[in-house]
């Protein structure tokens, strides 16, 4: 982050172009890199904190199986960190960044977000291969080829630096808000001096040097201190010219710039607003459209990438393969959902069992729980007929 905010600093202050940056500019271009940052963070984050959420299912013949594979995903990819933190540095690289490496250098059956590579030579045909891929710090030093990746592109086109420069101009409103705030909130005088004070010098020093530090020593704090005097000398006149901190002013205007630069953000990463703010009107089908237009397609990149790589066809054939499971995103309140529960076993569709596992329940180890059950209320329309005929011949 420090050197992509360094890079990003030295470009728009034109650093090495000669230019002077004094504190005033380097103060407001944080302020403005902290705005964005904070409005992306937040977006990340909530993706992130979703796909870290999912269960990464592994099949094995067609049946759920869980392995190696499924601890990899779903408890420990690596030594140093556990699936949670593994998923959230990948999702941020991948939507900071628009793609995103995971590697493992070593063949250990462990998985490592890259943090930099060297961008392989594009060739139509040709296998690419990934250079100087870095991981906390250690380079590896042989290159590793496409088919022992997995390479990640967010879009086919980064759309951040369009983002970045529409929150830059939106940060600039921001700012002139708060300069306008600011003058309105507190007091402004105008002096009139009489010409006769005008003339000479005053100690030794020149009129104006002298009226500039009385101003400084005697009207300033007058003007923003709690309490103070205005000292009125003969030829001194002094008006009101605008400005009432006692009125009430709120920053609600500059707070709704600020709200622009977040709305902003979410669009362009597939995130209803309103789940960002944390509004509660529309949250129910704002939760539906954010998961089918940002959340399951992440997932599904992510699920094709890791099966064509990790598996590959003759295994996908087989019935090996991986699924993400984006249901358990959604909290699961048994008690309200009782009704529900209750069609889905007796409708034949679900076992028991599956229902306790999709509600985040351990499993029964019995045998009837595995079976699939139907009620009385369910039967087919040959049955139904039989049982109309058999009562028509009574």
């Amino acid at each position: 982050m420090a050197i992509s905010f360094r890079r990003w600093l030295l470009g728009k202050l034109g650093a090495g172009s000669g230019t002077e940056v004094i504190c005033t500019e380097l103060a407001q271009a944080l302020e403005e890199y902290r705005l964005r940052e904070l409005a992306l963070h937040t977006c990340i984050s909530m993706i992130a904190n979703a796909v870290g959420r999912c269960e990464f299912k592994t099949c094995k013949g067609g049946e759920e199986y869980r392995g190696r594979e499924y601890y990899l995903w779903n408890i420990e990819p690596n030594p140093n960190q556990n699936s949670t933190a593994f998923l959230h540095k990948l999702v941020y690289k991948l939507y900071s960044e628009n793609e995103a490496l995971v590697v493992d250098p070593w063949r250990q059956e462990r998985l490592f977000v890259a943090d930099s590579w060297q961008a392989p030579e594009e060739a139509p045909g040709k296998l690419r291969e990934y250079r100087d891929v870095a991981i906390d710090g250690t380079i590896c030093a042989s290159p590793l080829p496409e088919r022992d990746v997995l390479h990640f592109r967010l879009q086919h086109k980064n759309i951040k630096p369009a983002l970045d420069g529409l929150c830059q101009a939106y940060s600039r409103l921001v700012q002139a808000a708060m300069k306008n705030y600011g003058w309105a909130s507190g007091r402004h005088m105008k002096v009139h001096v009489d010409q006769i004070a005008q003339g000479g010098t005053v100690g030794g020093k020149d009129w104006n040097a002298a009226f500039v530090e009385m101003m400084e020593a005697q009207i300033k704090p007058f003007l923003t201190g709690e309490n103070g005097i205005l000292p009125e000398f003969t030829g001194y006149q002094y008006t009101e010219m605008g400005g009432s901190p006692d009125a009430n002013r709120t920053t609600r205007d500059i707070r709704a710039l600020a709200d622009d630069i977040f709305d902003f953000t979410a669009r362009a990463f597939c995130i209803p607003p309103v789940l960002l703010f944390g509004d509660v009107a529309g949250t129910q089908d704002a939760m539906v459209r954010w998961l089918t237009t940002c959340i399951d397609p992440l997932c599904d990149q992510i699920q094709e990438e890791i099966i064509r790589k990790r598996y590959g066809f003759a295994e996908w054939e087989k019935g090996n393969s991986l699924r993400i499971d984006t249901s358990s995103i959604l909290h699961f309140d048994l008690f309200s959902n009782a009704a529900s529960v209750e069609k889905l076993i007796g409708s034949g569709a679900f076992s028991i069992n599956d229902v306790r596992r999709a509600a985040g329940a351990s499993a029964i180890q019995e045998d009837w729980a595995d079976r699939h059950f139907v009620t009385k209320n369910f039967e087919t329309v040959a049955s139904a007929a039989r049982q109309m005929e058999g009562s028509e011949e009574k």
